[in-house]
Parts: structure tokens; sequence; C-alpha cells
């Protein structure tokens, strides 16, 4: 257990809770041969540290928290099991009839809760669903009608909104899921969620999974009374405070704010050909200076934010990830949730509102083992807060980065 753990920066928070891992899908005699098959098919051979850690817990029929950033895998840690539950399950079909889920996962985003469903749909063994707010409401609920999937996916808003017209019930949901939980408590999510984990089976008839990046106290005490007290918590990286992955090399340069664009045109030019992902603070600001540097003709660049069109945010992220566009200037909507692949440099703008979202900003890069860059230009405002000051550079430094001196305390 200790090797395992230590070689994949795992921490356990009951170290009794360690089960022997699932290493590898195709040999591993708790996955059943059709779905192993199925996860062959797509290329799933080898079980990343989370998957490997939480599917023999949730097995289990244990609760789980798994403290874990957006792309480590999660999604198949609570696919997996759920998939097996189901397959176990001979009356699976006439119990779900009339739109009675078994599986309930719930996402902040739209576009987080849409890429958790299309792993669900590739492996094809169960009916699925996505319903989320921005689209056709009248299209999601005869999907319900129709497919009365045992598995939705969904955010908040739009599952309490079919909920209440009794379009969907949870009596015999016994398996839900929340992903990325501290954003939706930090979204002011928290009363909409509890209304609908209220709907469902009580502890222990209902089994509760909670992925989290952060576990703070805040997180903590919100999170404990959807749990079962016999929960079992893994970390990646330490399990409480705030850490940034050190696969990232940390950049920090105090500047004025007319100094940023001329930093970041030497950040192009030096890593031109580099997937770049640019934070700023507000929407006008992620297009008017995307439109700047479009002007100059440098790079191509697009943005993304919360007014973009949902068939303009897919069209976007498809071209960034095929290397269409290379630049993608973004809000905090992008910071977690957004299927952005293999982005090699973070640059910070504008210095976010606090240093939880730093993290998971440059934590879009440097996954799966990469290398990451990230650059973060910061005014004298910074100066202002201490608190949020210590934070940063305890960040950076537990990292093993290095401070710059004139940004020292």
């Amino acid at each position: 257990m200790e090797s395992f753990c230590r070689e994949h920066g795992l921490v356990f928070e009951n170290p009794d809770d360690f089960m022997d891992p699932v290493i590898d899908y195709q040999m591993d005699k708790r996955i059943p041969s059709k779905l192993a098959k199925k996860l062959a098919e797509l290329n799933y051979r080898k079980a990343k540290p989370i998957q490997s850690v939480a599917i023999p817990i949730i097995l289990d029929k244990r609760d789980f928290v798994g403290k874990a950033e957006t792309g480590s895998g999660k999604t198949l840690a609570f696919v997996i099991p759920a998939l097996i539950f189901m397959m176990e399950d001979d009356d699976i079909e006439t119990k779900s009839a009339g739109c009675y889920p078994r599986v309930m996962v719930v996402s902040p985003t739209r576009e987080l809760a849409i890429q958790t469903n299309e792993v669900i749909e590739s492996i094809g063994l169960f009916k699925s669903i996505c319903v989320y707010g921005g689209a056709s409401r009248m299209t999601q609920y005869s999907e319900l009608r129709s497919k009365k999937p045992p598995i939705i996916v969904g955010t908040p808003g739009r599952i309490n909104d079919f909920l209440e017209t009794g379009s969907i019930h949870l009596s015999k949901c016994n398996y839900f899921v929340l992903d990325e939980a501290d954003r939706m408590f930090d979204m002011g999510f928290y009363p909409q969620i509890k209304k609908i984990i209220d709907l469902c089976p009580p502890i222990p008839k209902r089994q509760t999974l909670l992925f989290s990046a952060t576990w703070i106290e805040k997180v903590q005490e919100l999170a404990d009374p959807l749990l079962n007290p016999n929960r079992s918590l893994v970390s990646i990286g330490p399990l409480y405070g705030l850490k940034a992955c050190i696969d990232i090399k940390q950049h920090l340069f105090l500047c004025r704010e007319y100094d940023k664009k001329k930093l970041l045109e030497e950040i192009f030019r030096e890593f031109d050909g580099f997937k770049i992902l640019v934070f700023t603070a507000t929407k006008l600001r992620a297009q008017s200076v995307c439109d700047d540097f479009n002007d100059m003709n440098i790079c191509k660049c697009d943005y993304i934010h919360g007014d973009v069109s949902q068939d303009r945010r897919e069209r976007l992220i498809q071209d960034f990830n095929r290397g269409r566009s290379m630049v993608i200037f973004a809000t905090d909507v992008a910071s977690r949730g957004l299927d952005i692949k293999d982005i090699h440099v973070v640059v910070n703008y504008d210095f976010p509102v606090d240093v939880e979202t730093y993290v998971h900003r440059i934590g879009r890069c440097g996954r799966n083992g990469a290398k990451g860059l990230s650059f973060t230009f910061i005014t004298d405002r910074l100066f202002e807060n201490q608190y949020a000051h210590k934070k940063l550079l305890k960040v950076v430094t537990s990292s093993g980065n290095t401070v710059p001196e004139n940004l020292q305390l």
C-alpha cells in the first residue's frame, strides 16, 4: 500500500480504507468482461490513480470522497462502479420505467455534464441523458419520456425544474454523484443540491460519491451531512489545504496594468506553436484583448466566456483541441469543467479573485504526467490583501517554485 500510494501521490484519511487497487481493467476480475471489452475499445486499459483506489471502495458500497482535480480520471472512477451495479441488477429496465433513474450525477456546468454523459454514452451499456439550462427544456423532457434513462447527468437548476414538474422521480435513485462539489457550493447551488438529495433514498440506502478539488473546512461542513459517516476520503496530494501540481512551473511577474500586453506578446512569441490559455477578469477584457492580438497577427486567438453560445463554445473547443486555434482567452468559466486538452501554458492576465481559483486555473496544464508552465501578472493590488498574498506565496513555494524578490512579504 505505502509504495503504491507514494508512487501516485495518494493520501488516505484512514489508511485502513485502502483496498486492492484496480490496475488493469482487462485483467481485474471485479470488472465484468462485457464492460472490460467496451473499455478496451475506447482505449481505457490501465486505471489512473484515483480510479485504481476509488473503484474498489465504491464497489464495496461505501460512500466516497475524492479530492482530485478535473481531468484526473475521476469520471471513470464513478461511472464504472455505477455500470457494474446496474449490470448485476436483472430488473434494471423495469425499475427505471417512468423516469425513475438509478444513478444521478450532478455537475456545476453544462460543459462538465455533457462531458460526463459522453463518457457514459460512449460505453453504451445503459441509456443516459444530460439535462442542463441554456438548451431546450422541451427537447430534454421528450428524451426523458422516451428513453426513461436509468442514468441522468445534469446541472442543479435544470434537475430541480424536472423534479418540480414530476418529470423525474428519485425514490429509486440509490447512486448519487456530486462532481466538483466545492465549485457547486461556491456557486450557491447547495440549497438546490439539498432538495435533490432529499428526494433520494436516505442513508444507507443511498450511496453518495463526492469529488472536489479542495477539502477545506467550508466544503467539509456542507458535505458531511450528505454522506454516510463511514465514508472514505482519498486525496491526490495533501488531504487538507491548497497545493498546486508540482509538474507546473510557476512564474510570477509584478507589473503595471499597461505592461501586460507587452509581456503577453513576449510569451506568445517565445511559445509560438504551443497551446496557450489566457485568463482575464471580465468578459469584455477577454474579448477586447483577444481582438487586439488578432489584429497584431501574432497568432490565431479566440475567446470564451459565459455569454458565448453553446454551439460556438463547442466549435471553439474543437478547433483548439485539433490545433486550428492555439490561444484561447477566457474568464473563469474555463478554469474547470471544459474539455480543453493538452494545454501547455496558462497565463493569468488578471489575478483571480482568490488563490483557490489561481490553483484551478494553472491546473489546466501539467496534467496526466505532462509538464506545464504558468505565467501570472500581478499588480500592486495584491499587496492590499495580505491574507491572499501569504496564501499565494505558500502555494508557489510548497510546489517547489520560487517567488521573485519584489513579491516577497
